[in-house]
C-alpha cells in the first residue's frame, strides 16, 4: 500500500543543495511537508539561516542548515559528517546547486568556466561521492542530479553552462549503472526555464546578450513536485515541460533539423 502523500517521505533524511532560494528552497519545502527531514545547504549562511528559519515556522519540520560550498570537498565533508552525527542516515541527496553563464562562446574567459564547471559539475561530484559510502552501509538510498534542458541539446550563448549539465547527465547514467547492485537509484531532472528565481540574475554575463524566447515558463513549484514523484517512483529521467520533451525527442531523430531551428531563433547579441 502506497504511503500516504503527507508522510510519502517520513522518517527519511533528505540533503538538497542550493537551498536558500528558488528551486532548492521549494524542495524543501516539499519534502518537509511530506515527512521527511531536510537538510539545507548553501553558500551564504544568512540566506540560508533566513530561508531555513521561514520554511521551519511553516512547515514545523525537522530542518537543519549547513553553510556548504560543494565545490569544496573539506565543506562537503563536514556536511555529510554532520547530517549522519544528527540522523545517523542519508536517504536522498539532491544535487540542485548551481550557477549560470550567459555569454557567446568566442567571448568567453577560461577562469569563469572553470569556476562554472567547480559548482555545476565538481561540486555534484563532491557531494555525491560523498554520500556513497553512507548509503551503501545502508543498501538504500536516491541520488538526484539536477541538470537541465540545455544538457541535452547545447543552446547557443549558454554553451558552457549547456556543458557543464550534459556532463552531469553522463556522470549520471554511468553512476546510476555502478550503484543499481548496492540499492541506489540515480534520477536527473532537466527542467527548462524556471520563473520566479534570481539565477538569470546572478549568472555571469558578457555584456548585453539575451537569450531564447521559450514556449512555456516553470514555477520552482512545479519542478520541484515532479522531483519528489520522480524519487517516490525511481524514474531515471525526468523532462519538463511537456513540450521539452518533444523537442528532445526531434533532436535524437534529426540533429540537422533542430540545428537550423535553432539558429533561426537565435537570440541576437545587442
Amino acid at each position: 500500500m502506497a504511503a500516504p502523500l503527507l508522510n510519502r517521505f517520513g522518517d527519511q533524511v533528505v540533503i538538497i543543495t542550493g537551498a536558500s532560494s528558488g528551486l532548492g528552497l521549494a524542495t524543501a519545502r516539499c519534502f518537509a511537508s511530506q515527512g521527511a527531514s531536510v537538510v539545507m545547504a548553501a553558500r551564504d549562511p544568512d540566506r540560508l539561516h533566513c530561508a531555513a528559519t521561514g520554511l521551519l515556522q511553516a512547515t514545523d519540520g525537522r530542518i537543519l542548515a549547513v553553510p556548504c560550498d560543494i565545490a569544496n570537498r573539506e565543506d562537503v565533508g563536514r556536511l555529510v559528517s554532520t547530517v549522519i552525527a544528527r540522523f545517523g542516515r542519508i536517504d536522498v541527496l539532491v544535487n540542485n546547486a548551481g550557477i549560470g553563464m550567459i555569454a557567446p562562446f568566442e567571448s568567453v574567459q577560461i577562469e569563469d568556466a572553470i569556476a562554472l564547471f567547480k559548482t555545476n559539475f565538481f561540486g555534484a561530484l563532491n557531494c555525491a561521492q560523498a554520500v556513497l559510502p553512507q548509503m551503501r552501509h545502508q543498501r538504500k538510498g536516491h541520488i538526484v542530479n539536477v541538470a537541465s534542458v540545455g544538457g541535452l541539446r547545447g543552446v547557443p550563448n549558454i554553451s558552457i553552462y549547456s556543458a557543464s549539465k550534459a556532463a552531469l547527465i553522463a556522470m549520471s547514467d554511468a553512476l546510476r549503472l555502478e550503484v543499481k547492485s548496492l540499492g541506489i537509484n540515480v534520477t536527473v531532472i532537466c527542467p527548462g526555464r524556471i520563473s520566479e528565481t534570481a539565477f538569470f540574475d546572478r549568472a555571469k554575463s558578457y555584456g548585453a546578450v539575451e537569450l531564447y524566447e521559450v514556449f512555456q515558463t516553470l514555477s520552482p513549484q512545479t519542478v520541484a513536485a515532479a522531483l519528489l514523484d520522480a524519487v517516490a517512483a525511481r524514474r531515471r529521467m525526468v523532462i519538463l515541460p511537456f513540450h521539452a520533451r518533444l523537442l528532445n525527442i526531434a533532436n535524437k531523430l534529426s540533429p540537422s533539423l533542430m540545428d537550423n531551428f535553432l539558429f533561426k531563433r537565435m537570440p541576437k547579441l545587442k
